[in-house]
């Protein structure tokens, strides 16, 4: 039992406080701005579970020097603000996680890559898997992957995560972890506008099925093991985004396909749509290291206002016919 600060407190912070408010003393919340902390009493409107006593909400920094351990939870275009602003304040070999997926669009790669250049070798994990914020703050019974080049840091977290509702799955891949939650939430727009156009479980079945192949071929190129896509991080956030409108990118999806332009789907999502942030790095990637991804390809131009989401499907319908 000892003290965790979660810097981010939207639902996927808060969502993990009250998960995991067995496992510490306190949890200190970080707010982004110190009115939200009002605001967002007696929970977060997202979840319908309230925080637990043992969690405060807070917007004082200085907490950290009094918790064991760091799990940042804001979204990947403030990942690099954050890891700057709470520096100051750290002590040496405090555990640090992140939950954040993406990529780190304003340095143009990988959330790790951020990491070390601001913090370092300092012990740090990245935490991903199939998990809706609302279930788990809902005590729903889920699975996660911890990655970390360093055994200690993977072991800490993945008993600091386990629960009666949650399990962590160690790993050492930290890129295919990465590339899988980031890859995901793009996907996961192209099945939204499958379903936004009347489409069925057939279309989905195979978006899924060949939009893995197309993650599987990026985060190859990366230097990802492949067996890191057949596991949680991989297949299993895969399946959950595109299957389920508990997912922000799948709602943006189907307001695409509902003629909505991208500033109105965002309003109505009403929450970061992750896959939007990292779809041009992405494909930029892709396109240095000579890697097709058609599925991603066709998001990209529907966003772009350059195809319809009807246009998307039938080009990718009308491929040129290939070996699987």
């Amino acid at each position: 039992m000892a003290n965790l600060s979660i810097i981010g407190a939207g639902a996927w912070g808060s969502a993990l406080s009250i998960a995991l408010s067995d496992n510490f003393d306190t949890i200190y919340l970080h707010t982004y701005a110190e009115a939200e902390i009002e605001t967002l009493k007696p929970r977060h409107p997202a979840l319908s579970v309230n925080y637990a006593d043992n969690v405060e909400l807070t917007f004082d920094l200085s907490l950290i020097q009094q918790s064991q351990s760091i799990l940042v939870a804001v979204p990947s275009y403030g990942f690099a603000t954050t890891l700057e602003s709470i520096k100051p304040f750290l002590t040496s070999g405090q555990p640090i996680a992140w939950v954040t997926k993406g990529f780190d669009t304003h340095q143009q790669g990988f959330l790790h890559e951020s990491f070390e250049a601001i913090l370092g070798s300092h012990p740090s994990c990245v935490i991903s898997g199939p998990s809706f914020a609302f279930e788990v703050a809902s005590h729903k019974p889920t699975a996660l992957t911890v990655a970390s080049t360093d055994k200690n840091t993977r072991d800490y977290w993945a008993k600091a995560l386990h629960t009666k509702t949650l399990r962590a799955y160690t790993n050492e891949d930290i890129i295919g972890v990465e590339v899988g939650g980031s890859v995901k939430n793009i996907l996961a727009i192209a099945a939204g506008i499958a379903s936004g156009l009347g489409y069925g479980a057939n279309t989905q079945a195979a978006l899924i099925t060949r939009g893995l192949a197309e993650m599987i071929r990026f985060g190859k190129s990366l230097g990802a093991n492949e067996k890191t896509f057949n596991g949680l991080s991989g297949l299993g956030d895969l399946v959950l985004t595109c299957s389920d409108d508990l997912s922000r990118n799948r709602r943006f999806g189907k307001e695409l396909a509902n003629n909505q332009s991208v500033e109105q789907a965002l309003n109505n999502v009403g929450a970061t749509v992750e896959g939007l942030n990292t779809l041009e790095l992405v494909l930029s990637i892709a396109k240095k290291n000579q890697i097709e991804m058609p599925i991603c390809e066709q998001v990209y131009q529907v966003t772009q206002g350059i195809v319809s989401p009807t246009e998307a499907v039938n080009h990718l319908m009308s491929r040129e016919q290939v070996n699987e």
